[in-house]
């Protein structure tokens, strides 16, 4: 067995025979190689940053920088829940003023072009002391969704070895997918076309603590299936169509959507260590925790689309009880941190949390 999952790792980057036998439910087993692949990651990035963003031009985000909208929505916890999910923001019902923003990966590629995408929600008013030293007072709390429920790499290393195949070129990029089979299948997958952008599932893709022993994933998905369409070669779209059809639905009326959970029941089948293994509903069902309204409004306005771009969404900016878990977040605690900061610093822009909505003029 142990030649065969050798084997498996070398041929097809199959690491599933890495989790333990007697992995225990909301259960981390960090890499040794976890902090340098972290740091490679960093520096990574600062290169590909200052390479597409030579001073004295804005910085962008290094993730996500295409903003489609910063949006004012309720985020609505529901009542009486199971006395197992009362846990941080879900304790108890209630309603909180929150932003949401709706981003591509990939900067300045049309919106019809399969990408992968973003919705990030910073909640406001949340009490409590938050685990990130430098935000351990501010009353908001982050989470973080791409559309999706996997993610392409198992863990920092594998995505720093893909980030910097990509910093060298084109042709290095094409060999590490190459000799990455399992790579370019899931990347394939992550990468779609939307017909907007409150019509589709979003996904957490990897695992948060709840309370002390569960680990669970979150979903948002649509009150009511969306009928609009993916644009056809003949319809003539513009390139930021899925801003234009967010604000026209949002001229009309709010949108509904709903917020959940999935809880670990096994530790092998739905593991805290790989993200690219999807946990599957029929071992855990989906369970509602809050109703997300998105309000009725004008939000498509240069100064409303600037402050989307200076605000900062982060998986660790949250209270302790919804700790981010595995390795692909343990990650991401420096890397958002630091890549956050050093934009901000770049840009001479101040980093701040909102305690409320603002209000925006042309």
């Amino acid at each position: 067995m142990k030649h065969f999952c050798l084997f498996l790792i070398l041929a097809f980057g199959i690491t599933a025979c890495s989790t333990p036998r007697n992995a225990k439910l909301a259960t981390e087993y960090p890499s040794k190689s976890e902090e340098k692949a972290t740091a490679k990651v960093i520096g990574l990035l600062k290169e590909l940053l200052e390479k597409d963003y030579p001073a004295p031009a804005r910085m962008e985000r290094d993730a996500h920088p295409l903003q489609h909208g910063l949006v004012k929505a309720e985020f609505i916890i529901e009542p009486d829940l199971p006395e197992n999910l009362k846990v941080g923001i879900f304790r108890e019902a209630k309603t909180y003023e929150s932003w949401i923003r709706y981003s591509n990966l990939s900067p300045g590629k049309p919106d019809i072009k399969k990408d992968s995408r973003g919705m990030a929600i910073k909640v406001m008013g949340v009490k409590g002391k938050k685990i990130l030293p430098d935000l351990i007072d501010a009353p908001t709390q982050d989470f973080v969704f791409m559309s999706t429920q996997i993610f392409v790499t198992k863990d920092v290393r594998g995505f720093g070895n893909l980030l910097g195949s990509i910093n060298r070129g084109k042709l290095n990029a094409g060999l590490h997918f190459l000799t990455h089979p399992r790579l370019v299948s899931l990347f394939l997958k992550v990468q779609i076309q939307l017909p907007n952008l409150t019509g589709i599932e979003w996904g957490s893709t990897t695992p948060y603590l709840l309370g002390d022993g569960t680990a669970v994933k979150y979903a948002v998905k649509p009150r009511t299936p969306t009928t609009e369409t993916i644009p056809g070669k003949k319809d003539n779209v513009s390139d930021s169509y899925l801003r234009e059809r967010l604000a026209a639905n949002l001229a009309n009326d709010d949108i509904y959507l709903d917020f959940y959970v999935q809880v670990q029941k096994d530790a092998r089948k739905m593991p805290i260590e790989d993200p690219r293994k999807l946990w599957a509903q029929d071992e855990s069902p989906f369970i509602k925790v809050a109703t997300i309204k998105v309000l009725k409004q004008i939000f498509d306005t240069p100064a409303q689309q600037l402050y989307g771009d200076n605000l900062s969404f982060s998986p660790w900016h949250a209270l302790p009880v919804h700790r981010p878990l595995g390795g692909i977040n343990r990650g991401r605690r420096a890397i958002y941190d630091t890549m956050s900061k050093f934009r901000h610093d770049r840009n001479e822009e101040k980093m701040s949390e909102p305690g409320s909505w603002a209000d925006f003029k042309e």
